[in-house]
């Protein structure tokens, strides 16, 4: 059986469109689910069903935010079959999140761009094993094979790096402050 070449290469930018999205649509995910493995199973229930519902997806409108879209029922649905999340499960601490976020965003702006700043003053070998850790996720074992190092010594290079992070920003933000 042979499928049509024009459904075919629908599915095909389809598929590309969900790639090209799939880190956008974890975060959004992360926003209420902050569990990375909980994360991970919403965003792939939200795979399943964006799969399901291709043939639905109007190709004018944007991609990430019909997705979001989805990804929100599977978090609520996420919340209802979990005990420890079930309190959560309905539109009013969506709701609430949100506002939060959107309240918080400047700040987290002013932030996220200090984190560039402290991240490009790195020495290169601890941006490389951020890079390889959180883009490409690769797991600790890995990079201590890669680096040829222990595994823990490569937990505490993370730890002091994200120290060492906090601490860039926080001296970023405080003469930020005193400059204006």
């Amino acid at each position: 059986m042979s499928i049509p070449p024009d459904r075919a290469s629908g599915e095909e930018a389809f598929l590309r469109q969900f790639m090209a999205e799939e880190r956008a649509l974890l975060r959004f995910i992360l926003r209420y689910v902050p569990s990375i493995a909980d994360a991970r199973d919403v965003l792939q229930e939200t795979l399943v069903t964006l799969w399901a519902k291709r043939a639905e997806f109007d190709a004018a409108r944007e991609f990430l935010p019909w997705a979001c879209g989805i990804a929100r029922f599977k978090v609520r649905e996420f919340w209802r079959k979990q005990p420890r999340w079930e309190a959560l499960a309905h539109d009013d601490f969506m709701t609430l999140v949100d506002q939060s976020r959107e309240e918080l965003a400047p700040e987290l702006s002013v932030r996220a761009e200090k984190l560039r700043e402290c991240v490009a003053k790195l020495p290169a070998e601890h941006r490389a094993t951020l890079d390889r850790y959180y883009r490409e996720d690769e797991p600790v074992e890995t990079l201590a094979l890669r680096e040829g190092r222990s595994v823990d010594a490569i937990y505490k290079t993370l730890q002091r790096v994200r120290r060492s992070l906090l601490e860039c920003i926080e001296r970023g933000l405080r003469s930020e402050g005193a400059a204006t």
